[in-house]
């Protein structure tokens, strides 16, 4: 069964998992690597919303009136993250 969990930050999963495969930091026999990109980019999805649901959990009274991130991205509308933003200058990253 696919969730929410699942499905909000698939688009983001899949722009991070392309930008490793990039890197050559997802060393796979080419045969495999279609298979593991997915499998990748659906444990990121997973992991970002869960992300989202710990920072939900851990926010002011004012946000903890939804009742989970779920209705939070639902109510507000937050989008998947589509298209990465630049690195910052300092970052280690890009």
């Amino acid at each position: 069964m696919t969730t929410e969990r699942d499905t909000h930050f698939a688009g983001f999963a899949k722009l991070l998992v392309d930008e490793l495969d990039s890197r050559s930091l997802i060393p796979v026999h080419p045969r495999a690597k279609d298979a593991m990109k997915e499998a990748v980019a659906a444990l990121i999805a997973q992991r970002a919303f869960d992300l989202a649901e710990h920072v939900y959990n851990h926010t002011t009274e004012a946000m903890t009136a939804f009742s989970s991130f779920a209705v939070i991205a639902e109510e507000n509308d937050i989008p998947d993250l589509t298209t990465l933003p630049p690195a910052a200058p300092e970052s280690a990253a890009g």
